[in-house]
């Protein structure tokens, strides 16, 4: 009895907490207003609306909706029809390297999005609750590995319900296929330490540090990092700064002309090379898309992050600078 208890005290807490950050619902002029703002991004072919995700998903086809998140909030409610995956889905096996939060392995991946019914043809549709950075990990990780046909929900759940949009509890069918990454992996969009070491005095490319301003300054360490601080000439921004991100919003990003007057104040203009990073590849993944998205062409996603960085002793840190 006592067990019961327990378990429907951490429900109510649940679905409390989920209650406490559901987004207002955005009127008609609101929703028209966001759908003016696609236009005005470079590679707005890479972001999609809540409502026209719905569309795209009523038309059918060779489509796979993927919900990034813990199992615990995909039972709560998500896309009708969508398939949950969550991190150790796609990332590197224990003992693959001496540290965590690295990619999965592409035959891992490929693995994992056959059995979620994908084949090499299929358009994946992607989202995540909170902020959306697991969703834009996820795509970044398909892009890496060659499969360039996927879409992120602006906003990820939260949009989704701040368009007026239902949702279930109800999982669908799945069944697996035979897939087959379609295209070459592209390098060129991951970072690795030997980058990043050679990017620390190189006036080029700017190191920027997406993590809150007390794992930048080096107050708190997260679990999974060994050491407290920065990487020596990161500039700092949180990725928050680019979605709407405070109590009842509904995490889509900001328009094209807000991003870049935050981003080019610290420096992070087109002409450089940026290599965005935290602790492991996550929120930065989110950065990545946004710099992607309004058009800059040399970005690296640092998979390692503060993780990998902190782990080798002999690589340099900062402590207690916000540039």
């Amino acid at each position: 009895m006592k067990k019961i208890s327990v378990v429907l005290l951490a429900l109510i807490l649940v679905l409390a907490m989920a209650g406490c950050n559901k987004p207002q619902v955005k009127t008609e002029a609101e929703l028209a207003q966001q759908r003016e703002k696609y236009g005005d991004y470079a590679n707005g072919d890479k972001i999609l609306s809540a409502l026209e995700a719905k569309e795209l998903i009523d038309g059918g086809g060779n489509i796979v909706i993927v919900d990034v998140t813990k199992s615990t909030d995909y039972l709560l409610g998500h896309i009708e029809g969508a398939v949950n995956v969550w991190r150790p889905d796609y990332s590197a096996d224990s003992g693959d390297y001496s540290y965590g939060g690295m990619r999965a392995s592409r035959e891992k991946m490929a693995s994992l999005l056959g059995s979620l019914g994908a084949d090499k043809d299929t358009k994946f549709i992607v989202y995540s609750n909170n902020h959306n950075y697991d969703a834009t990990r996820f795509i970044w990780q398909l892009e890496l590995f060659g499969h360039e046909d996927a879409v992120l929900i602006d906003g990820g759940l939260q949009g989704w319900k701040a368009s007026g949009l239902s949702t279930t509890t109800a999982k669908p069918s799945v069944t697996a296929r035979e897939y087959e990454f379609p295209g070459k992996i592209d390098e060129s969009i991951l970072a690795t330490v030997e980058d990043v070491k050679a990017a620390i005095n190189d006036g080029n490319v700017v190191i920027w540090d997406t993590r809150a301003e007390d794992e930048y300054t080096g107050a708190k360490q997260l679990d999974g990092a060994f050491r407290k601080g920065a990487i020596p000439s990161s500039v700092w921004m949180e990725y928050t700064h680019l979605i709407h991100s405070g109590s009842g919003e509904d995490s889509t990003f900001k328009t094209a002309a807000e991003m870049k007057a935050l981003l080019e104040a610290k420096g992070i203009t087109p002409d450089k090379t940026i290599i965005p990073y935290c602790q492991s590849g996550v929120r930065s993944s989110l950065a990545y898309t946004a710099l992607k998205m309004l058009g800059y062409e040399n970005v690296k996603n640092y998979d390692g992050s503060w993780i990998e960085w902190s782990y080798d002793e002999n690589l340099p840190i900062e402590i207690g600078v916000v540039k």
